[in-house]
């Protein structure tokens, strides 16, 4: 049916319905020309009766309906064509609406993919299509499209490159460690005091051995039987005056052994390099995923865990005992391991000076995030890009990120539920948050749901957590960050308390600080006591500038603010953004919530916040927030009293008189 067409049965209709003349003068030509050939065949059958009928009709004058007044030519012409111009209009601009809806997508679509893929003006298409509207193709078949390749704007941006990436060499880093010169003689007539001491409280136990280490000596003590194990650690202070130690650590009994440990400071101290440990066999053959360097035990061996197994790792400690260092070895570990495209890192500085240095690197998702308001921004997104990530393993049908890598390549691309292509390989994922005291201070319910939340869940999907705080307090660690963070480290603090808030047990108010620290790993009942790597400032300056020497990327942070509007549910609040006290959408749905409450309202006929809280399963906070903004808009009464709020409309489109427009 052709548009005129279309008008002209718009303008019967509507004439019709409002009375004005006969019907006959707006049937179609088809109509017209059947009532013609029937009134002919009439004609010829009974050509008296219908010139008697004609001659009646001239005699007598046809009388007007009462009901449809007679209009004449020129008033019925001069309505239907203003008639046909309203229907024109309203026709035109539905179109055009329609048509700046379509090329809106079409540009949003071409800017994301220009921002993450961009390509080169030979490599433009040279012919766009344009949408056409053809009301005769109505009722044909529509041919199926295959789905569209999209890009969402919070999906993990792909690093960009200037050239193929290499690893950093090693002659960047310091590779000699400093041994300090073992006095052997000075061990023995240590073992000698702690035989006398033994002795002298009557405790039937002999030394049978030593152990040195780059920081402390272990001294073995036997004890016979029928003797207490406990003897010996309740005389841990008299063994520290007979050795004018600053502090010792007794391990009664040491874990996995048949022996006591007192584990006594050395005098002169050996230093341990970060590139040492690199260089080593235990690193460069380590069969982990994601192997990091912590630094030496007791025993002289590199100690190298993997991250993936932790799988998030939780350090406190002291200011100066070492957490920063720490936090350094890891992440040169993590440069001098993969590329950009294999790992991401998120990395949260409070303090501003520890991780700016890294700020260049191509490896980062966003630069080093500073503000605390952009924090919780960040943990969100990485709560979206896990959710992001089992959607697309449940796709292609595997359990764990490495089965995800490792699965054959598809001849054919793969989307997703929103038409996004599945790529072939996802990179790990770490997030380091360098100080959480400071966090926590501030947005501790949205961090510590967020921490909670990914620690539970991301390991399958390669994201893992790395937190670190000076201030080892239960308000900072708390019983839930501690229930998902069982991979521990502990450097020296001030107290017992502090240290059982960070392992569970005594031991790191004994630690001697610069990097002497107590391990506890998630599958293990030992902690291990190392010796943690140095790295220079130096060191790290020179590997950053290698690796930000091969991309010219310049990051921001629109990726984590893209999911902004996306907020994840917290304790106090199952996923609604926060509403202003102006009643405004900032983006984030509070519209939405708005327009819910008001249904709710008018088809209950009731306005309390408890009501409200209830239904939407949302805090009393923001339920309480919801009631201002629609008591300001005039939608419900004041509360006075006890008595119930009252309702100010009677349907939900008074509440938005520009939706029915």
């Amino acid at each position: 049916m052709s548009f005129l067409q279309l008008i002209q049965r718009e303008i019967i209709n509507a004439l019709k319905l409002l009375g004005l003349g006969p019907s006959r003068w707006y049937h179609d030509e088809d109509a017209e020309e059947e009532e013609e050939l029937n009134q002919e065949e009439e004609t010829e059958e009974m050509p008296e009766q219908t010139e008697a009928a004609e001659q009646q009709s001239e005699e007598v004058p046809q009388q007007p309906s009462p009901q449809q007044p007679q209009l004449d030519e020129k008033e019925r012409q001069s309505y239907q064509s203003e008639l046909l111009k309203r229907l024109q209009e309203r026709f035109t601009a539905k179109q055009n609406a329609r048509e700046e809806r379509q090329m809106k997508l079409l540009r949003e679509k071409e800017l994301a993919e220009r921002q993450l893929n961009p390509l080169k003006a030979d490599d433009a298409p040279a012919n766009s299509e344009q949408l056409e509207f053809n009301f005769e193709s109505e009722n044909r078949p529509q041919e199926e499209t295959p789905p569209v390749k999209t890009t969402s704007p919070a999906a993990l941006p792909q690093p960009v490159l200037t050239q193929p990436y290499q690893l950093p060499p090693i002659d960047l880093l310091l590779t000699q460690n400093t041994i300090a010169e073992a006095d052997v003689d000075e061990m023995n007539d240590a073992a000698k005091k702690i035989q006398n001491t033994l002795d002298s409280f009557f405790i039937d136990a002999d030394v049978t051995g030593f152990q040195r280490g780059p920081r402390i000596t272990l001294y073995k003590i036997t004890v016979a039987r029928g003797v207490k194990v406990e003897a010996v650690a309740h005389i841990a202070n008299d063994l520290a005056m007979a050795l004018s130690a600053t502090s010792l650590r007794i391990l009664a009994p040491m874990p996995g052994h048949d022996y006591v440990g007192i584990e006594v400071p050395n005098r002169t101290s050996d230093l341990v390099r970060c590139g040492a440990s690199i260089v080593s066999d235990a690193f460069r053959t380590h069969k982990g995923q994601i192997p990091v360097v912590l630094g030496r035990n007791v025993e002289g061996k590199d100690i190298v865990i993997d991250l993936a197994k932790t799988p998030h790792l939780l350090v406190a400690g002291a200011t100066g005992s070492g957490k920063s260092v720490c936090l350094n070895n890891i992440l040169i570990s993590l440069l001098y391991r993969f590329p950009p495209e294999d790992l991401r890192l998120v990395l949260v500085d409070p303090k501003i000076v520890e991780l700016s240095v890294y700020n260049k690197l191509p490896h980062l998702v966003v630069p080093v995030i500073t503000d605390v308001e952009l924090v919780v921004m960040a943990l969100r997104w990485v709560i979206y890009e896990m959710e992001r990530r089992y959607a697309m393993l449940a796709k292609v049908g595997v359990r764990n990120l490495e089965a995800f890598n490792k699965r054959p390549a598809s001849p054919e691309p793969v989307y997703d539920d929103d038409h996004n292509e599945i790529p072939q390989k996802l990179p790990f994922i770490i997030v380091i948050i360098d100080e959480m005291a400071d966090i926590m201070l501030t947005a501790r319910q949205d961090v510590e749901t967020c921490l909670a939340r990914i620690a539970q869940l991301s390991r399958a999907v390669g994201i893992h957590c790395i937190i670190a705080t000076q201030r080892p307090s239960v308000n900072v660690i708390t019983g839930v960050i501690k229930a998902n963070f069982p991979t521990r480290i502990a450097f020296q603090v001030a107290s017992q308390i502090d240290s059982r808030t960070i392992i569970d047990g005594k031991g790191a108010e004994s630690l001697l600080g610069r990097g002497d620290m107590l391990y506890k790993a998630s599958d293990a009942l030992r902690m291990q006591r190392l010796q943690g790597a140095m790295i220079t400032d130096a060191e790290i300056e020179n590997i950053v500038n290698f690796c930000a020497a091969q991309s010219n990327a310049e990051l921001n942070f629109d990726v984590i603010k893209s999911v902004a509007a996306k907020p994840q549910p917290t304790d106090g609040d199952d996923g609604i953004g926060d509403v202003g006290f102006d009643g405004q959408d900032d983006g984030n749905g509070q519209e939405a919530l708005i327009r819910a409450a008001v249904e709710i309202i008018v088809n209950d006929r009731k306005a309390s916040i408890s009501y409200i809280q209830r239904r939407l399963k949302i805090g009393y906070n923001k339920a309480a927030s919801v009631i201002e903004i629609l008591e300001k808009r005039n939608i419900i009464g004041p509360q006075i009293g006890s008595a119930p709020r009252e309702i100010l409309i009677d349907s939900p489109d008074d509440a938005f008189p520009a939706d029915t427009l």
